[in-house]
């Protein structure tokens, strides 16, 4: 906070001063989320203590060079590794508890969130085999945690998934709310709806700041409840006569429970295929989250009895992911069983930015085995889990924070969130709506926010099948071969002359303009003897001067030949001769 400082006009500067020393501070530093979908990870810090709120997986362009998912490069918090005292999970999606067991690997702190966020989270942590070793800490919407200088309360926050909080983070220089994934959602089938009259009474006590999230930025109105799916299902339940097959997120109760019941309804037993939506259906009908009408759920083997009108498939794969049950029904045969003639598939699911080429080719392999398929351009099949921009209006106007930080979405959708605000709320302008991107250091105060510094962040890349890490130089050298190719020199020298012995060789792999008929192999060679010919001795006694001459010298005359730019592999053989 600031010090007041009593002064008269003789010591207004004095007190000017001492007003300016005494400013304290939060930092916030975004490591994934804005600007992009998916890695959602920032940190909070104020006197030399840090909470970490979310950790999440992304899906990042590298994916053709072996990359399926990645994360947030946490080395960047080895500078803050005394500082880090916990961890808040505002939700169970995988853009936000994805990347947990690996930050937990590196800094083992308590981790709070809701009940349902964390039993998934221990699914995953389980797999790691480190389930013992952290501490969860389960919390209530409405309960208050204390962490250093942070009084952090969990706000109940509606969304397309169920136990989701937006935070309110007391701090000693003010109230910050980070809205987490949401949407004012006043009838959702599962919970209760946001809990606007808390966050009412939040504001009138001050907010600082609000981290919003600008996922719908750009869509008008409000965002329709999840019950608005309701009337299109049973228009397919009814008029369907065939098998039926439904793909949505697995994290998704909300159309779960719907489905269950609409099945119910209409005389359908539901079958679930795949690993995360059985895990997830398993998980909520424990808690009681989910309400499975009686004798609806069937198993896979006394699913294959029944009459194809007589059965509904609940389904993983509506992003078009290779692995999942879909994929595999569509294009080979999963489990004895695969997509007909006259089955009819529902894509219950928005698009993933990233995804578009894959559910493409998804449909296409759906309709060549002759399925029916609905998708959401078609039916009203599927509603957002995110704030359009009548829910933002909604939010800022209840919490009336005094700046706005858009947060979670690409840059478009940041910025048509500040416009939106700029342009319909009033109060509101540049001065306090303040636009941020990844590594950018922001620092807040009761009387400015503002950026100080920009740090390069770079993403860790996961491999799916072995759940390791994956170097960024990796991942970058594997798309420099993907583009150029490979060229490899093998150069043999006399270990005591250091002369050159015999003829260097030269292969090339994927490297195009090549034509091995038109002597451009021997021209390089001779290129490669030539440079050899031109240096220094002392520079080719050094072996490690004398590799990356070669690897230089090669670069330029492929560069001037061929225009292209491989991978340059330089192995030196020393032949020592009698």
């Amino acid at each position: 906070m600031v010090r007041k400082v009593a002064a008269s006009r003789a010591t207004i500067s004095s007190a000017i001063l001492l007003t300016e020393v005494f400013v304290s501070k939060v930092e916030i530093i975004p490591l994934g989320g804005i600007g992009e979908f998916g890695m959602n990870c920032m940190g909070i810090r104020y006197d030399g203590e840090m909470i970490i709120v979310d950790a999440g997986m992304g899906f990042p362009e590298e994916t053709p060079y072996g990359v399926d998912i990645s994360i947030p490069n946490f080395d960047f918090l080895e500078a803050y590794r005394d500082d880090i005292t916990a961890i808040i999970l505002t939700h169970g999606h995988e853009d936000h508890i994805g990347a947990l067991a690996y930050i937990l690997r590196k800094f083992n702190v308590p981790v709070y969130s809701s009940r349902f966020t964390l039993a998934l989270a221990e699914k995953r942590l389980e797999e790691f085999d480190m389930l013992g070793d952290v501490m969860l800490h389960r919390v209530k919407a409405g309960q208050t945690v204390e962490v250093g200088p942070f009084s952090i309360e969990f706000v109940h926050a509606s969304h397309s998934l169920v136990e989701c909080f937006s935070l309110a983070i007391t701090t000693p220089v003010g109230t910050i709310i980070h809205t987490g994934d949401y949407k004012i959602d006043d009838t959702p089938v599962i919970g209760k709806p946001y809990d606007l009259a808390r966050l009412e009474e939040i504001g009138d006590d001050g907010v600082l700041a609000l981290l919003c999230d600008s996922t719908n930025a750009t869509v008008p109105g409000r965002t329709p409840s999840e019950q608005a799916v309701i009337p299109a299902f049973e228009e397919i339940f009814e008029e369907t006569d065939g098998r039926l097959f439904i793909a949505t997120f697995s994290s998704s109760l909300h159309r779960l429970q719907i489905i269950f019941d609409v099945a119910h309804e209409f005389g359908r037993r539901v079958c679930v295929l795949g690993r995360s939506m059985q895990r997830n259906v398993e998980i909520a009908s424990e808690q009681g989250l989910l309400k499975i009408p009686h004798d609806t759920l069937i198993d896979l083997s006394n699913a294959r009895a029944l009459d194809d009108d007589e059965i509904c498939y609940l389904v993983t794969g509506s992003q078009g992911e290779m692995r999942a049950a879909l994929w595999n029904l569509a294009t080979q045969v999963y489990r004895g069983m695969q997509i007909e003639n006259g089955d009819t598939v529902v894509l219950s699911a928005r698009i993933i930015p990233g995804n578009e080429k894959n559910i493409s080719r998804l449909i296409g392999h759906l309709y060549k085995r002759g399925a029916n398929i609905i998708e959401e351009k078609r039916r009203l099949v599927h509603v957002s889990g995110h704030a359009s921009q009548e829910d933002i209006r909604i939010m800022v106007e209840t919490a009336r924070p005094d700046f706005v930080i858009p947060i979670h979405g690409e840059y478009r959708m940041l910025f048509r969130q500040k416009e939106f605000i700029k342009n319909h709320i009033a109060g509101y302008d540049d001065e306090n709506i303040l636009l941020v991107e990844n590594g950018d250091m922001i620092e807040l105060d009761e009387r400015s926010v503002r950026i100080v510094e920009k740090i390069a962040l770079f993403k860790t890349f996961i491999d799916e099948e072995s759940m390791e890490e994956i170097e960024y130089e990796t991942v970058r050298e594997r798309k420099r071969l993907a583009y150029g190719g490979a060229a490899s020199l093998v150069v043999t020298i006399d270990k005591k002359t250091h002369d050159l012995v015999g003829e260097p060789i030269l292969d090339f792999q994927g490297v195009a303009g090549i034509d091995p008929t038109n002597g451009f192999l021997a021209e390089a060679r001779e290129a490669i003897v030539e440079a050899i010919n031109d240096m220094k001795r002392e520079h080719i006694v050094d072996r490690t001067i004398f590799r990356e001459q070669l690897r230089i010298s090669l670069k330029r005359y492929l560069q001037n030949e061929l225009g292209t730019k491989p991978v340059i592999v330089i192995t030196i053989v020393e032949l020592e001769r009698g």
